[in-house]
């Protein structure tokens, strides 16, 4: 059996995260650095979602959203891992370094990340 999709709950999750992202875009531009958007956008909406969850519970339909949203995007990775496997056998003996870098820079603040997101919301 197929659940319903409750449209509005995820058309206003999206516009909250595309609201949250181009707003920390926009700011970050006005600093000169464009590119660290995308992080200040995470993090404010952490920020928002925490302050938030304080005061009243997270709706249902809107962590709904959420899951329904993160399990959808995750097929999205797909090409890009395509990308990387082809790009790993073209680099050699330069992969050690490489994997060590994305460990560092990828693995371990995703998993704070969630660790944090778990404690807090």
């Amino acid at each position: 059996m197929k659940s319903k999709i409750d449209w509005i709950a995820l058309f206003f999750t999206v516009l909250l995260i595309v609201i949250a992202r181009e707003g920390a875009v926009a700011l970050m531009t006005l600093f000169g650095h464009p590119e660290l958007g995308n992080l200040i956008g995470l993090a404010l909406l952490l920020f928002i979602l925490v302050i938030w969850r304080r005061f009243k519970p997270i709706p249902h339909r809107m962590i709904d959203a959420n899951a329904l949203i993160m399990k959808e995007s995750a097929f999205a990775f797909l090409p890009i891992s395509a990308g990387a496997v082809i790009m790993l056998v073209a680099m050699g003996a330069e992969i050690p370094a490489f994997l060590l870098v994305m460990v560092v820079s990828t693995l371990i603040p995703l998993w704070l990340y969630a660790k944090i997101s778990k404690r807090w919301l």
